[in-house]
């Protein structure tokens, strides 16, 4: 079997030959300058790859500038911090306000990032202020990274150093500044005749005061002028001006004017003034609580004391507590203050309560002549009366 089978397959094998060739002879005839293109194309691009990887890549580096390096008190100073990187690298800055002491940050500018070669540059300026004198010292900035194999890479920028002087002027000796020690004692002058100075001007003075004041007593005054003194004017009974003064309030009439609260205002005064020059008691100047006990003092009597708590307590609501009474309650007080004025008043019976011990002492220096005097004292006490010129009590 296998000589046939090697029979029938050779011209078949030769077939195959034939047309594989013939195929390859017309794509070269049919499609000749396309390979020719393609190396062309190769040709162009090959050299810009070449040229991306001949570029560079920067390395990361930080640096660190302050100015100006030497400044007074307060001065503002710039601290620069430069950050050079590649472009697909990232790298924080650390937090500069808690790594410049004893510099204060009283400002900061971030300027954007700059592209370069192979790289990215960061700028960062901080205005830094400082308080101390002396020579201080910025520190360095730590920034920590992680490079393309993974691991951790640690940079820091140089300690740089500050002048800060001092405010004060040069002039002035450094054990001069801040509070000065104690002065030493002063010493005792040893001469002795200032004070003899002293001592001599201090007895003259003293001598003369007392010769001008013995001249002064020694010559002679001329008599004083005599002043004729005015005839005293006599008091008028505490009962006859209230009266007086009820009688024009009542032809003022603030009662019907509807005037209510002006009206207990006068009428409470008037009372007060009367009990003050009647029974000697302050009551222009105490208030209700403080009166009652005064009159219970006074030995007034009780239902007088108990009608005047009353009508001023009541006169109280209305001048201090915005009560308001009727116009016929306010005359009825009208009526009582008159009533307890005329009730109270100064009466010739309260003077002849030692009477008899006057007519007892009349009768013994000589009868008639004391009976003479005494209906004579009588006569004049009720004129007094009459005109109101009475003794206030």
């Amino acid at each position: 079997m296998a000589p046939p089978l090697r029979h029938a397959t050779a011209p078949a094998a030769h077939a195959f030959v034939l047309a594989v060739a013939i195929a390859l002879a017309g794509a070269v005839v049919l499609g000749g300058p396309g390979p020719v293109r393609a190396q062309e194309a190769t040709a162009d691009v090959a050299p810009d790859a070449e040229a991306v990887a001949d570029v560079p890549r920067v390395p990361v580096g930080v640096t660190a500038s302050i100015e100006p390096r030497t400044a007074t008190v307060g001065d503002q100073l710039t601290f620069t911090v430069t950050l050079t990187r590649p472009p697909d690298l990232q790298i924080p800055f650390p937090r500069v306000a808690d790594s410049v002491a004893p510099f204060e940050v009283r400002d900061s500018l971030i300027l954007p990032p700059e592209e370069i070669e192979g790289g990215v540059v960061e700028t960062r300026h901080y205005l830094l202020a400082a308080f101390e004198t002396g020579t201080l010292s910025v520190p360095g900035l730590a920034f920590d990274y992680v490079d393309a194999d993974g691991d951790t890479v640690a940079l820091a920028t140089d300690t740089l150093y500050v002048v800060i002087e001092s405010v004060l002027p040069d002039t002035i000796p450094a054990e001069e500044i801040g509070p000065r020690d104690i002065k030493p004692p002063i010493e005792f002058p040893r001469r002795i005749w200032p004070f003899l100075v002293v001592a001599a001007t201090v007895a003259a003075a003293v001598l003369a005061a007392y010769f001008l004041r013995k001249w002064w007593r020694s010559r002679r005054r001329q008599p004083a002028e005599e002043v004729e003194e005015e005839p005293p004017v006599p008091r008028r009974a505490a009962h006859v001006l209230a009266l007086e003064r009820l009688a024009e309030l009542r032809r003022d009439d603030p009662i019907g004017r509807g005037e209510i609260p002006g009206f207990y205002v006068r009428v409470t005064e008037i009372l007060r003034l009367y009990i003050r020059d009647r029974f000697s008691v302050g009551a222009i100047d105490m208030t209700t609580s403080e009166l009652v006990p005064a009159m219970w003092d006074a030995a007034i009597a009780a239902e007088d004391v108990d009608w005047t708590k009353k009508t001023l307590s009541h006169a109280d609501l209305t001048k201090f507590a915005k009560y308001l009474p009727e116009a016929a309650r306010a005359r009825e007080d009208l009526d009582e203050v008159e009533a307890f004025v005329e009730r109270t008043r100064f009466r010739e019976a309260e003077a002849e309560t030692s009477a008899p011990e006057t007519v007892a002492l009349a009768d013994r220096d000589g009868g008639d002549d004391g009976g003479d005097r005494s209906e004579e004292r009588d006569g004049s006490t009720d004129k007094d009366e009459e005109a109101g010129d009475v003794p206030v009590r």
